[in-house]
């Protein structure tokens, strides 16, 4: 991969103002062109805010909500042909009656991939697998600034997902989030198991990894932020602080990725054929097919 500019948008979106959202993603968009970026990473769900369950289950407010999110969309990639900037951008998708969590990287206008969350959280507070349904593929955005696999939010607590990304060529994972908890004070925990679960990604997938996290309150949730950059090292090199809005630009050294891969070969070392017969074993035994998203 080349050198690499990157600015992490931690904002905090209001639920069902896509028009609001769209003013403040653009904001955003200038202000990391402004600062010589080359990639803007938005938090899951960004467009629409966390909470559109009500809005899923009504059909009039569904397509309404469906039309402005397209819309919106629409113009943030003319945005980012107009202002040189790759973006990755998270909304409701809602395709043939279904309602996935999305994150689309965008470069010069161009939708480059779009990834179906895989993996919907559905233990303590969070209840995803009631109103959005899963998505069955790994994605990877093959750019010229570079190779990026996407996963959002609870993908990235399923190892599985990291490994297959990066074993199919990923360079920097993408990882577009909305962790909340009840209380303020159960922050600083919250985002150290985060910090457990980035790091040994990066590390073990010699990939750097860019979490981004959203912000504010809905419905009792208090969105943690956090967000952060791992080196392919396990290190921290870049950290938004906890609850607050906040935009950084961190810069990506291509070499590290050759060079840690070059002393630790984990990847070229794995043994994918062992993994595939293991894993079709696992299928057979679980009735589970491995259809893709539609």
């Amino acid at each position: 991969m080349n050198d690499l500019a990157l600015s992490i948008a931690q904002m905090a979106p209001t639920l069902l103002d896509v028009a609001e959202n769209l003013a403040r993603i653009n904001g955003f968009m200038e202000q990391a062109v402004s600062s010589g970026s080359d990639l803007l990473v938005l938090p899951e769900m960004c467009l629409s805010g966390y909470g559109i369950e009500e809005a899923t289950v009504d059909p009039g407010r569904r397509a309404s909500l469906a039309k402005e999110t397209n819309s919106a969309v629409a113009r943030i990639r003319k945005e980012s042909r107009r202002l040189g900037l790759d973006v990755l951008l998270s909304y409701p998708l809602f395709s043939r009656g279904r309602t996935y969590i999305s994150a689309e990287y965008v470069s010069s206008g161009k939708k480059m991939a779009l990834h179906r969350k895989i993996n919907l959280c559905n233990y303590a507070h969070y209840r995803e697998h009631l109103h959005f349904n899963e998505g069955n593929n790994p994605t990877l955005a093959w750019t010229a600034r570079g190779v990026f696999g996407i996963l959002v939010c609870e993908d990235v607590w399923h190892a599985s997902n990291a490994i297959v990304e990066t074993l199919l060529g990923a360079e920097i994972l993408l990882v577009p989030s909305a962790p909340c908890v009840k209380e303020n004070s159960a922050g600083p925990v919250s985002l150290s198991q985060w910090q457990t679960i980035t790091r040994g990604t990066a590390f073990l997938q010699t990939a750097y990894l860019v979490m981004a996290a959203r912000v504010g309150k809905e419905n009792g949730n208090i969105f943690l932020g956090g967000s952060h950059v791992v080196s392919p090292e396990g290190e921290i090199i870049s950290q938004l602080p906890l609850f607050e809005e906040a935009l950084v630009q961190v810069q990506l050294n291509g070499r590290t990725i050759e060079e840690t891969r070059g002393k630790r070969p984990l990847l070229r070392n794995e043994r994918v054929s062992l993994y595939g017969r293991v894993f079709r074993k696992l299928c057979a035994a679980s009735g589970k097919g491995g259809k893709g998203d539609k």
